[in-house]
This record gives C-alpha cells, sequence and structure tokens, in this order.
C-alpha cells in the first residue's frame, strides 16, 4: 500500500482560494494524483463543525475519483474552523474509522487533531499535534500531550502493528520555523 501525509494548512484556501498558496497547493495535489496513494491523510485542514463544504467535496472528488473521504473537524469548545484532519482511502479499502479521544489537556481533544483507520493487520493513525505557541506558552500542555498520544500508541501497538504519521509539529533546527528571526 502507498501512503502520503500532507499538511494543507486550509482545505478551503487550497480548493477555492487564487492566491499564490492556493495554486501552489494545487501542484502538490496533482503531484499527489500521480503517486496515486491508497491512503492520503491531510492535516491542518481548518474546516468548521460541519466539515468540508459541497464544493470542498466536488473539488475532491475531481481530484481523487475513487476515493472515500472522513474528516474530523475543531468543535466547540475549541476554536471554530480550527486544526482538523482528513482521510481520503481508496473505495475498495474498508477500514474502521475511529475518532480517538486520549485525554489531553486544554480543548485539544476537540481540535479534530487524530483520526485512525483500522485495517486488518495494522492501524493506520494521523496526527496534527499542537505546537508549543509563541514563546512556548503551551509547553506545558504540549508535553501532556505528547504523554498522552505516545500512551495512544502504545495502546494501538499492543493490538497489531501501527503506522503514526501526520505534522509533529517538531522543529528539528531554527530553519523549519515558519517564521525563524521571530
Amino acid at each position: 500500500m502507498k501512503f502520503i501525509s500532507w499538511n494543507i494548512d486550509s482545505l478551503n484556501a487550497a480548493l477555492t482560494s487564487d492566491s499564490a498558496r492556493a495554486l501552489l497547493s494545487r501542484e502538490v495535489i496533482k503531484s499527489i494524483q500521480v503517486h496515486d496513494a491508497d491512503v492520503i491523510a491531510i492535516q491542518e485542514t481548518k474546516l468548521s463543525a460541519k466539515g468540508p463544504t459541497k464544493k470542498h467535496v466536488e473539488a475532491l472528488e475531481t481530484a481523487f475519483p475513487s476515493y472515500n473521504i472522513v474528516w474530523r473537524s475543531s468543535e466547540e469548545p475549541a476554536r471554530k474552523s480550527y486544526a482538523g484532519t482528513m482521510f481520503l482511502y481508496k473505495n475498495h479499502l474498508e477500514p474502521e474509522v475511529h475518532y480517538p479521544s486520549i485525554g489531553a489537556p486544554t480543548t485539544m481533544d476537540a481540535e479534530g487533531r487524530m483520526i485512525t483507520l483500522e485495517f486488518e493487520d495494522f492501524y493506520l493513525t494521523q496526527v496534527y499535534t499542537p505546537n508549543a505557541g509563541d514563546g512556548l506558552r503551551r509547553l506545558a500542555d504540549r508535553q501532556l500531550w505528547d504523554i498522552q498520544y505516545s500512551n495512544y500508541l502504545a495502546d494501538l501497538d499492543e493490538k497489531k502493528p501501527v503506522l503514526a504519521t501526520g505534522d509533529y509539529n517538531v522543529a528539528h533546527k531554527e530553519i523549519d520555523l515558519a517564521n525563524p528571526k521571530k
């Protein structure tokens, strides 16, 4: 099986905007199409709690016509249209879809940060890990998240192998930050 993971940084912008970034995102979509992945994991969708609009679904179905779509969006009490994850998987696949809560601090479990696909022989889980924030103001919450997420993966791994993917919000070097000079 082939898997692709991508932080799209706003599904709406990527699919409906004409900005330079949106045009670049559509080039990434074309590249993903060429690779013909069995499963595509998308992070930071920033969709409303209702999920993708009809326009979003039509665009996704045009780009990926033989895929099922599942998503998880940020819901109250978390911020609206924040974070969010989505899987596209080929129609012939029949995973069981799980929307786990891990006992994360603050509103993190309500932010749509994780989806897990359970296949017969393995789990495929994706995450959009919360960042520690400017000046590391959320570092304590992030550290708690990391512990809970690690425990979640360990629990899955006791049952069958786990493939974990996503955006882990880890910057190895300063150049990996969005704005390294700030």
